[in-house]
Parts: C-alpha cells; sequence; structure tokens
C-alpha cells in the first residue's frame, strides 16, 4: 500500500516560519521554478487546477501554497493545521500530549506511554488531527500513518498490553488509504516494519487475544486475504488457527490446501456455482468470478505451493494469468527465489516480457527484489534460467550509476549473457 509522503513538522515550529514558507513557495511557483511545481503538483489535492497548461496561471495564490503545506505534513487544510500547531504549544493540550504516546508507541517508551494515559485516559479514544483520523493502536501497525512513524519496536506487543488495556477499542477504523475501513489487524497483517520486527504475529495473537474480527469486520475475511496478498504467510496461517475462514479456492491455494482446492472445483477448470466468491473492497471478484481460478494460481505461486501450482494448470487455468496488479504466477515465483514453482512455469512456457501495472517484466522484478530485498539463495539460478528461456535484459540495469547498485555476482551474470 502506498500513499503520499508525510514529513515531520519542524523542530520547533511555528505560525510564522510556516507562513514564510508558504511566501517563498507563492513566489518560487509564479517564477515557474520547477522543483515548487512539482511540488504542487504532488501535494496539493487539486493538481489538475495547475497542469501543464495552466502553469502560469494567477489563479495559484497563498491560500493554495498553505493548503499544500498543510496536505504536505498530512493535514485536510491550512486551518486544521494551524490549530495543530497552537496545541502543540501547549504541553497540557489532547493534541500534544497525543502527540507525544504516538512517538512513546514507534519507540517502545513503555513509562512514558503509561503515564501519559494515566494522567489522560482520554488519549485511549482520541483521534490524530491529521486525514487519517488514526488511534494510538493504529500507529503499532506502522501503516498508513505518517511515515516517520512507520517503525515497530521490538517490545510491540508490551505496547498493545498498554493500550488494549486502558481500553482502547480494537477494531476501531480510521481513514487510510483512501477508505474508513482500516483497522488495527488491517493494517499489521499487510505492513513490512512489524514484520521486519519480528513481532506481527505476536501483534495478530494480541490484538485477537482482545476481541478483533478474525474475519474482519465487515465479515469478509479481509485480514487473511489481506496477510495472503502481501506475503505474510506466517500472519496468515496465524490467522487460520486462531479461526479465520478458508472459504474461497484463491485462500485454499495460497495455503496450499490442495484438497480443499480440488472441491471448489466441479470439472476441468469450472468452479462450482455455489463457491463464495472473494469480495474485499480491494479485490472484489463477485463481478467476474473466473478472475478466481487466475488469482489462485498466480497466490499459490506466491507462496511456492508447487503442487496446487500445478493442479490449476492441469485444470486448464491459464499461466498467463495474473493479480490485480497485473503479476503472473512466474513475475511472484521469480521475485521470491522459487526455484521449483519457477521450473514448473518455465517448462510450461509462462510469458516472459508480461508486465506487472508499474512496467516491469518477470526479469525486471525479479532484479528489482535482488537489490532492494537482497539476493535470495536461488535468484541467481533463476535469472540465469530467464535470460536462457528469452527474457530480454534491459541496458539500465547494468548501469554503473544505479543506485542501489546489482549485486557483483548478478552484474557479472548479466554481463556475461550481454558479451554472448
Amino acid at each position: 500500500m502506498h500513499t503520499t509522503k508525510v514529513i515531520p513538522l519542524l523542530i520547533q515550529p511555528t505560525l510564522k516560519s510556516y507562513e514564510q514558507k508558504a511566501s517563498e513557495l507563492l513566489a518560487s511557483y509564479l517564477r515557474l521554478d520547477d522543483h515548487s511545481v512539482k511540488y504542487i503538483l504532488k501535494y496539493h489535492p487539486n493538481p489538475n487546477k495547475f497542469n501543464e497548461v495552466n502553469l502560469s496561471s494567477c489563479d495559484f495564490s497563498i491560500n493554495d501554497a498553505k493548503l499544500s503545506i498543510a496536505r504536505q505534513h498530512g493535514f485536510a487544510d491550512y486551518h486544521v493545521f494551524t490549530s495543530h500547531l497552537t496545541e502543540l504549544d501547549d504541553e497540557n493540550s489532547l493534541t500534544c500530549r497525543f502527540e507525544q504516546a504516538a512517538d512513546a508507541i514507534v519507540h517502545g517508551d513503555e513509562v512514558t506511554l503509561s503515564k501519559l494515559i494515566a494522567d489522560d485516559p482520554a488519549l485511549i479514544s482520541t483521534r490524530s488531527t491529521r486525514t487519517h483520523k488514526a488511534t494510538l493502536l493504529h500507529y503499532l501497525a506502522a501503516n498508513g500513518v505518517e511515515q516517520f512513524r512507520q517503525k515497530s519496536a521490538i517490545n510491540a506487543t508490551l505496547i498493545a498490553g498498554i493500550l488494549l488495556d486502558a481500553g482502547s477499542e480494537v477494531d476501531a477504523p480510521a481513514d487510510i488509504y483512501g477508505s474508513n475501513w482500516h483497522t488495527t489487524l488491517d493494517l499489521l497483517v499487510s505492513s513490512a516494519h512489524p514484520a521486519r520486527a519480528g513481532v506481527q504475529t505476536a501483534l495478530v495473537e494480541k490484538l485477537l487475544d482482545y476481541g478483533a474480527a478474525v474475519n474482519g469486520c465487515n465479515n469478509d475475511c479481509s485480514p487473511l486475504l489481506t496477510a495472503i496478498s502481501f506475503h505474510y504467510p506466517k500472519a496468515a496461517e496465524t490467522l487460520v488457527k486462531r479461526g479465520a475462514r478458508v472459504e474461497t479456492i484463491v485462500a485454499a491455494a495460497a495455503l496450499g490446501q490442495l484438497e480443499e482446492v480440488s472441491g471448489y472445483l466441479k470439472e476441468k477448470g469450472m468452479l462450482k456455482s455455489a463457491t463464495p466468491t472473494v469480495r474485499v473492497p480491494w479485490a472484489d471478484c463477485r463481478s467476474n468470478p473466473e478472475k478466481q481460478l487466475e488469482l489462485a494460481l498466480v497466490w499459490a505461486a506466491m507462496h511456492n505451493r508447487v503442487e496446487v501450482v500445478e493442479f490449476l494448470l492441469d485444470q486448464g487455468v491459464s499461466i498467463a494469468s495474473t493479480d490485480f496488479c497485473r503479476w503472473t504466477a512466474l513475475h511472484w515465483a521469480a521475485y521470491y527465489g522459487y526455484h521449483e514453482t519457477c521450473q514448473i512455469l518455465l517448462s510450461r512456457k509462462a510469458p516472459l516480457e508480461a508486465r506487472t501495472e508499474s512496467g516491469g517484466t518477470v526479469l525486471d522484478q525479479t532484479l528489482w527484489a535482488t537489490v532492494n530485498d537482497g539476493v535470495a539463495p536461488h535468484h541467481l539460478s533463476i535469472i540465469e534460467k530467464l535470460v536462457k528461456a528469452g527474457a530480454k535484459i534491459h541496458p539500465w540495469w547494468l548501469f554503473t550509476t544505479l543506485n542501489p547498485p546489482l549485486d557483483p555476482h548478478v552484474a557479472k551474470l548479466l554481463g556475461d549473457h550481454i558479451a554472448v
């Protein structure tokens, strides 16, 4: 999940300093300064008002500059932003205490958090003044809130206990990623930060212990499907262990439940008419049930469920199937370095040049994985097989200015093949 980057306030924020920033932004924009134009197009809520045709329009005012600055800091408008700044000056204000508590959560400061809540119990039900309207509990998910607070402390489960024991609403929704249904659990199982800190599954358990809806507040199995789609298998398995329903062929395939997958088919390549469909807001298959079979294959490959992948291909599911971001089964298998799954897909002529919604081929996405996530044990052999199968090597991967650079072993492998 992605959102526009929200930056922290100045170390000593004042209304005067931000008024000055707005004046400077207005002046530089009216000079058509390239940096300021890009800034406005990124942060102004109505960027089409200032498109390339209208860049020099005198309609751009100091209020537009102020609004853009407010949005960059995560606030709906400049009035809310200035109110926030004013309240920060009062250390006894609820806003000031909320900000201190949010910092305590992400830094694992149990003492400060406990004292703040003891001094002001209303903090537990207070919501952020930023557009996401998150509660303090949401900050444990390290997802959807301001980026500089997207981090997970190693004692996050203890922090969760403090909040929940004090009465935090475990399934409170927040206005995140363009919708208002995201609970802490939904955000947690799609978040890299608690996973990397090794606390994701423990936090899942903690939230469920305090009554979080294991099948989602809309009873649509959103937490499980979210954990699957963001490739957090341990979180998914924890949810299933705690009662999450595995009621679709998509979930069964991703979890490697071959018998259940087979049971959803009435004949080769055909779903039974009563088969439940995936119906979460971000992956709704109700209007296209056949998309379930495609998604089942792609997610089975994403989770290295070799037997399920072979079974679905034997049932006639297209090897060119894609998920909602246009990733194929081979995209995911190669990305995560699943050697056997890649072998199966390549032997069945999986498309090499299919492009994701961001434009990446299978080889592109695999190389991206090695650069950003590290070289997995089988990445080198998979890259070599992709190239030998005919995958095109785009020359920018060999630029010495690539930042971060390719792993030397990967670069040599590609260079050797280009030399040939």
